[in-house]
């Protein structure tokens, strides 16, 4: 029998950055990140690897509906013997698992510059047209209408970025009410971050320097902790 769940994994908040589908038993064989692609058949959607290779859900054990036009999400599924034309991998799909899915924000006044608290970089690569961050952050557990933010900008307060190889962006995080420095209770999440525009040919960079305020960030330091990104090989 099917059943559809909304769960937003942020230590069980209301808050956007993990939303899953999923089944409560059938453990998948594979799980995938993938970006959503919205189709006119039965299935209604398709996934794109990274790789370029191309799933195809013939077997929707939850119910699902991409948030956005652009969106991520880690699919839980087990690999079916048929196979569908056109694709490489058919899926009997148990899950899945939204990722926080938005675009480089280019920030120009320092009014506009609101994701001041802490976050630290646990991973990131580049794939499938995106900046993939997994990160930590800290929230009120307690609090389950706390508003949080997180977010990828090219700051260009002070001008034009300068830089040699790397081309300088920062993730940002915001939680409001805020928390004391150091307070409140702290989670992993992930979120991916749409290139386009950014794409590293356009700029003629060799990848991209992620500027961040640690966990143990003080709101008084302006200093930033730096991480670099750039092709696999």
């Amino acid at each position: 029998m099917r059943k559809f769940a909304t769960i937003i994994l942020l230590a069980l908040m209301a808050v956007p950055f993990l939303q899953s589908c999923t089944t409560e038993s059938d453990q998948p064989d594979q799980v995938s990140l993938v970006t959503v692609k919205k189709s006119l058949d039965a299935a209604g959607f398709y996934g794109m690897l990274d790789d370029g290779k191309k799933l195809y859900p013939s077997i929707m054990r939850v119910q699902y509906e991409p948030s956005n036009d652009i969106q991520r999400a880690l699919v839980y599924f087990k690999e079916l013997n048929e196979t569908v034309p056109g694709f490489d991998y058919n899926a009997d799909v148990y899950g899945i698992t939204e990722v926080l899915t938005k675009k480089i924000q280019t920030v120009q006044t320092a009014g506009a510059d609101t994701l001041k608290n802490g976050i630290e970089i646990i991973n990131a690569y580049i794939g499938g047209g995106f900046i993939n961050v997994e990160f930590k952050v800290n929230i009120d557990q307690y609090n389950s209408k706390q508003h949080l933010t997180v977010g990828l900008v090219d700051n260009r307060i002070d001008g034009e970025p300068q830089w040699d190889e790397y081309y300088p962006l920062e993730l940002g995080f915001s939680c409001y009410p805020p928390l004391e420095d150091g307070a409140g209770y702290t989670i992993t999440s992930m979120a991916s971050f749409y290139i386009g525009e950014y794409a590293m040919d356009m700029l003629g960079c060799s990848g991209y320097e992620l500027k961040f305020r640690g966990l143990d960030h003080n709101l008084g330091q302006e200093e930033l902790k730096s991480y670099v990104v750039k092709p696999l090989k």
